[in-house]
């Protein structure tokens, strides 16, 4: 494998002097449960080569999985720069200080499918245990992906990278509708069991079990960490460099500025060990760094690939990603939320009436890149005198994010993986709740 790759980028620099060569090369094995039942068991490999070149000053890409021919890909890349966007950055050369980033773990390569299927058995046994009218639901799964950048810029950078992942569903049918649970967790190493999530399931099955009524008012809202990307995740998106080069996002032209509450920090962190969005690089060959892009509130930096740093002026921050069928474009690694100070217990204590959101539907329906938010609550509990009274139903919050994470009653001082988020529990005040009461 290692002399196609050489072998494209030599034909390519050749041709036009500028080129880069990206390959993905992995396996990915899981085991599926659904209603009560093994599902499926899978394993597949796949490999892939991505090669961009400059020709007279514009980018050509193009991808394959069949290696047999190395030319043709490099004729493919030549016919798409016709019609390819002007490159206006160099190719990086070799790192001179690579972070020392831990991604692999040879353990979980060794995890065999036999037993992520008693992982899930053990759960389904856990959830039939809790109630017969339950139905369990669970994937687990395993990533060994190796990574590679060439350019002929003299950069050769790859890595291995693992990966383990599981989600666990229960649901139940009943009169009042559908009561449906769902938690994940992702490493890069292995874990042995699905217990945890299973039993946090289960707890929050039997708090939903009752119904608590509430209308539309205003009230304080606090959002678990797993179901605070709904608001960091517009803003997120609005920190992209390409959004901002094309001016659709609202924090373009506002560097310096105080975007919300000042107790409010977020780091890009692909230098966290282990976590699912870490590496010492990015898809471009680029050293990953820590890279704060709001401090206390004011805005720091964008998220920015090679291109998109050239055409607004700035250097890049290490956050191009891509497949090997696609190119780079800037993206998170790892988003890091700082923590607040507050215990999420006491968080909850300090409501009078107020709801607990943790699953939403609907997210990303509004005009996100204005930072707007509307969704349904999926999951979701009443407080009242500072304790959890039952499921909430048939009940939407809505704001804008900028204006909600400026209204700040309280963030916890523990924080949650949630995919590659880590993330704390966000109280926020005065969200106009609409529910049919």
């Amino acid at each position: 494998m290692a002399d196609h790759v050489e072998e494209i980028l030599d034909e390519a620099t050749r041709r036009f002097g500028h080129a880069e060569v990206f390959l993905e090369d992995g396996e990915t094995r899981s085991v599926s449960f659904e209603n009560n039942r093994l599902k499926s068991v899978s394993a597949r490999q796949y490999r892939g080569v991505g090669l961009r070149v400059f020709a007279e000053g514009r980018i050509g890409f193009a991808s394959t999985t069949d290696l047999r021919d190395p030319r043709r890909l490099v004729d493919m890349a030549a016919e798409s720069a016709q019609f390819g966007e002007e490159a206006g950055f160099d190719f990086p050369g070799p790192p001179q200080s690579p972070p020392d980033v831990p991604t692999e773990d040879a353990a979980v390569g060794q995890v065999s499918l036999e037993t992520m299927a008693d992982m899930g058995r053990d759960g389904l046994e856990m959830s039939i245990a809790a109630s017969a009218a339950y139905l369990f639901g669970a994937n687990v799964s395993t990533k060994i992906a190796a990574e590679r950048v060439v350019n002929s810029s003299g950069l050769d950078v790859q890595y291995v990278k693992t990966d383990m992942a599981a989600d666990v569903e229960v649901q139940e049918v009943t009169e009042s509708g559908l009561l449906w649970v769902f938690e994940s967790k992702a490493w890069g190493q292995p874990f042995g069991s699905l217990t945890d999530l299973t039993r946090t399931a289960l707890r929050k099955m039997k708090q939903g079990r009752n119904i608590a009524r509430v209308s539309a008012q205003v009230m304080p809202v606090l959002f678990t960490a797993k179901a605070a990307d709904n608001l960091f995740g517009p803003l997120m998106l609005a920190l992209c460099g390409k959004h901002v080069y094309k001016g659709s996002s609202v924090l373009a032209g506002r560097m310096g500025e105080r975007i919300v509450d000042p107790r409010i920090t977020i780091l890009d962190d692909a230098t966290v060990p282990y976590a699912p969005g870490s590496g010492p690089a990015d898809s471009e060959g680029v050293s990953t760094r820590p890279v704060t892009l709001l401090d206390e509130g004011v805005l720091e930096s964008y998220l920015l690939d090679l291109r998109t740093a050239s055409l607004l002026d700035m250097d890049t921050t290490g956050n191009g990603y891509r497949s090997y069928a696609s190119q780079p474009a800037p993206g998170s690694s790892n988003t890091v939320i700082a923590a607040g100070s507050d215990a999420y217990e006491d968080m909850i204590r300090d409501i009078e009436r107020g709801i607990i959101v943790d699953q939403t539907l609907g997210s990303g329906q509004s005009n996100v890149l204005a930072g707007e938010m509307s969704v349904n609550v999926h999951l979701g509990f009443l407080i009242e005198g500072g304790k959890v009274q039952g499921r909430v139903k048939d009940c939407m919050v809505a704001g804008n994010v900028y204006e909600l994470l400026s209204q700040i009653e309280g963030i916890s001082r523990e924080r949650e993986w949630v995919g590659s988020d880590y993330l704390p529990a966000v109280c926020v005040g005065g969200i106009k709740l609409a529910a049919q009461g």
